[in-house]
């Protein structure tokens, strides 16, 4: 397992949790029923090239968030997962029930994951945390509809927007990929045609999908270039896929993810095989194209300290389950699962 070295951990076991009390919200499905709520969030700050900028790691709060179970303890195992209300189901962009995912499609196939239920709000940002095999990365591929065969859904549903994705057409999953949501590959040299210049490539969508002219698509294509950070977008819509840097493949893939102004992004290993320094850079990206798009974020990765770093919830996951589930704070500074106390560690040491 790839270790982070990262200050964020060793802030959170500086900087004290500071008791605030919430009013309740009128908004749907937060999960505040009654009177004021006392919860914890964490504030800390890191340094970046110079700049101090607010750390990603907070406890939910009912503008952005969600309590971690139903009954309003701070953290949910497995056989204990929180079950959303209706009225939040109603109002969630992602809602996943009982789902269950199997290595093959014969009855004795083993399970990849088991029992699944995630509700998950416009605007968050979700991370699905665990070393390879145990499920999360199989989660988001099934929620990309990009499930590599013999694997199959066996069992359960994934909602939408209210549309069910479970027994979808190829069709229909098209339909959706680009407009309602979108996914980025762990390898950057997977996730784009090597023979056809980037330009050509982030195009198409544009046209097919947007409806935009050749010469209106080929404008958005060099602001898109622009937006996610390469200093020289004709150029580089004109470059092969080849012909680039791990860290510009990686931006032309967050270039094309974000082209059709998608819903909820699905991320697998979203800084791939990058640089400390590069995957900075990256993790600041995503972050400043959520803000300025406002789209859900659903991170799958076996690097705890990258999603702690982007996400307000983790999932963290083991054989197929969800052992415990809170948000990124206490998962980082409390750990209650032996499994995620083993994680939080790893995170801890530095990289050779």
């Amino acid at each position: 397992m790839e270790h982070f070295d990262c200050k964020t951990f060793e802030l959170y076991a500086k900087v004290p949790p500071i008791r605030v009390r919430l009013r309740k919200t009128r908004a749907s499905g937060r999960g505040n029923t009654s009177g004021l709520h006392t919860v914890k969030k964490h504030r800390a700050a890191v340094r970046v090239e110079g700049e101090v900028v607010s750390a990603f790691l907070r406890s939910w709060d009912p503008a952005d968030g969600h309590p971690h179970s139903a009954a309003g303890s701070p953290h949910s195992a497995a056989g204990d997962e929180p079950i959303p209300s209706d009225r939040f189901r109603a109002s969630a962009l992602v809602d996943v029930r009982g789902l269950q995912i199997s290595a093959g499609g014969r009855t004795d196939a083993p399970p990849l994951a088991t029992g699944i239920s995630l509700s998950i709000a416009r605007g968050e940002v979700i991370g699905l945390v665990g070393v390879a095999g145990s499920g999360a990365t199989e989660i988001a591929l099934a929620i990309a509809g990009r499930l590599p065969a013999p694997a199959v859904v066996s069992a359960g549903s994934i909602l939408l927007a209210g549309q069910e994705l479970v027994g979808a057409s190829p069709r229909s999953l098209t339909r959706l990929r680009g407009t309602s949501l979108a996914f980025v590959p762990a390898n950057e040299r997977t996730g784009l045609v090597f023979d056809r210049p980037i330009g050509r490539q982030l195009a198409r969508p544009l046209r097919t999908k947007r409806g935009l002219s050749r010469r209106a698509a080929a404008r958005r294509v060099l602001e898109l270039l622009d937006q996610v950070g390469l200093p020289d977008p004709r150029a580089t819509s004109l470059q092969l896929p080849a012909q680039l840097d791990p860290l510009a493949l990686r931006r032309v893939l967050i270039a094309d993810a974000v082209s059709c102004s998608p819903d909820l992004l699905i991320l697998d290993e979203p800084t791939g095989t990058l640089d400390a320094e590069s995957e900075s850079a990256v993790l600041e990206l995503y972050r400043e194209l959520r803000r300025e798009n406002g789209f859900s974020i659903i991170v799958a990765s076996r690097d705890l300290g990258v999603v702690a770093a982007g996400c307000s919830r983790v999932a963290v996951l083991e054989a197929g389950r969800i052992v415990e589930q809170a948000s990124a704070a206490e998962i980082v500074s409390t750990p209650q699962h032996p499994y995620t106390r083993r994680l939080v560690t790893a995170a801890r040491t530095p990289r050779d």
